[in-house]
């Protein structure tokens, strides 16, 4: 008898904690609508006025090789690669997409003194929703950090008004190869600009890809070794 005990003697079960709350997003700074010389810090969005050619513009330390290939998304939710090199499912290059509506304009390599830079126009045509800039430096150039080379963007809509986000926070892990910099947005105001600075996992080669408009890190095909 002394085994059992009764479940109506029983003690009750203790109260489940309640569940913590969960950890808001944090908020995006939005500078709206401004014009000149624009310095965007992680998280921050600006609008600038849309013109008929914007060129994005991604320079480095010429102490090492970057390569820079931007993923476009179209309204039909389509998304192209607009690149000087290939990814395991897109082994064949695309430097110019949409008629050249998005185009890069060429790998250049190492050898300059000083900065390093890639272009990629933009030509902001009805269908193309947003344009994310991403910079990528393969293993076989060696370790370093985007920090270390002060891996930076600057946008500009060639009418005056010029947004950069600089390397000053840049991750400084030197096993970390890619950065989708940050996301150029066509809206009905103009050309918004957020500073995303989204670093791929260490070690990982692979191409961030585009989901319900969010850019995931890691998701994509592996880029070719050049």
């Amino acid at each position: 008898m002394g085994l059992f005990r009764n479940k109506q003697n029983a003690a009750p079960a203790p109260a489940a904690s309640p569940a913590p709350p969960a950890t808001p997003a944090p908020a995006k700074i939005d500078l709206g609508k401004r014009s000149g010389q624009i310095s965007l810090e992680k998280g921050a969005v600006v609008t600038i006025e849309k013109s008929p050619l914007v060129t994005a513009t991604v320079s480095w330390s010429s102490d090492t090789d970057y390569d820079i290939y931007a993923l476009v998304e179209l309204r039909d939710g389509r998304v192209l690669t607009a690149a000087t090199f290939g990814s395991a499912d897109e082994k064949v290059p695309t430097p110019s997409v949409l008629n050249g509506a998005v185009r890069h304009l060429g790998d250049v390599g190492r050898g300059m003194k000083g900065r390093a830079q890639e272009k990629i126009e933009i030509r902001m045509t009805d269908e193309i929703a947003a344009v994310y800039p991403v910079a990528y430096s393969a293993q076989s150039n060696g370790s370093g950090s985007f920090r270390r080379y002060k891996v930076s963007l600057e946008l500009s809509n060639g009418a005056g008004s010029d947004v950069t986000i600089d390397a000053k926070n840049a991750n400084n892990n030197d096993k970390i190869y890619s950065v989708a910099i940050g996301a150029i947005r066509n809206t009905a105001d103009g050309i918004q600009v957020e500073a995303l600075e989204l670093y791929s996992k260490p070690g990982s080669e692979n191409r961030p890809v585009i989901k319900a408009g969010k850019i995931v890190m890691d998701a994509g095909a592996r880029n070719l070794f050049k």
